[in-house]
């Protein structure tokens, strides 16, 4: 279980983040809201190891702190909100997943191509794998970082506004195939999201930031049950069933 323990950073002075304490549920898909500022993509940072910052980033027994950057790559996955396109394939790129595995000749083993493999499958990049990533779409680049961040086979995945470049469909289309590896291969996710109406659509669980501070985490239906998106980001919801299944959405009062 990944916990974030009493985590606090400062840029130039300004706390960014205080205090910010939440451990997520294995093989659940969290979903981490809050508005622009908030806090969002500094958390992830720390994580990452990018910045400094005091409190404790755990894995079981392990502060991700003190893990060498190999060791630290096969534990926990990050998918940060940019990634460049290279001119390479994206089978290639893919394979940059399996980094943190290789040795000094950095071939590929048989247990490489197999998760490289099912990365891809899981991803739903098949019809990708031999075009230029610098030819892509955003929606197909990001189904391929996706595949990248998989083959990296850890119990644990990051993604920083994944479908922040994305029209609805290839968002929702993206959001599915997350909640399916989520369910068939027990993978627990943590998912920084702008979108209120997806994140009450795929969230198993909610953690949402305000001004550096966590103002909610916990289960998805007890925080639309006690109101707080409605408060924190000022909209109102609303709800409507639809083929026999509730729907949730959100606007601006």
């Amino acid at each position: 279980m990944l916990e974030f323990r009493n985590i606090s950073a400062a840029f130039d002075d300004k706390r960014v983040l205080e205090n910010v304490t939440f451990s997520l549920r294995p093989h659940r898909l969290t979903v981490l809201l809050g508005r622009n500022g908030s806090g969002k993509s500094t958390l992830l940072r720390c994580l990452n190891q990018e910045i400094p910052y005091t409190g404790q980033i755990t894995e079981g027994e392990k502060d991700l702190a003190f893990l060498p950057p190999k060791e630290r790559a096969r534990t926990v996955a990050v998918l940060p909100q940019t990634m460049p396109a290279p001119h390479i394939t994206a089978e290639e790129l893919i394979g940059m997943g399996r980094s943190p595995y290789l040795d000094l000749t950095g071939r590929f083993s048989a247990k490489d191509r197999e998760m490289i493999g099912r990365a891809i499958a899981d991803a739903n990049a098949q019809q990708l794998c031999h075009r230029f990533v610098d030819t892509l779409s955003g929606g197909e680049r990001q189904r391929v970082n996706l595949a990248m961040i998989l083959a990296q086979n850890t119990p644990i995945a990051l993604l920083d506004e994944p479908t922040a470049h994305m029209d609805q469909s290839y968002e929702a289309a993206f959001l599915r195939q997350l909640r399916y590896i989520n369910r068939q291969r027990k993978k627990t996710f943590l998912v920084i999201l702008h979108d209120l109406t997806l994140a009450a659509e795929y969230a198993d669980d909610l953690v949402i930031l305000e001004d550096g501070k966590v103002c909610f985490a916990g289960t998805k239906e007890s925080c639309l049950k006690a109101g707080v998106i409605e408060r924190i980001f000022d909209v109102k919801c609303y709800r409507f069933t639809e083929n026999g299944e509730e729907k949730i959405f959100f606007s601006a009062k």
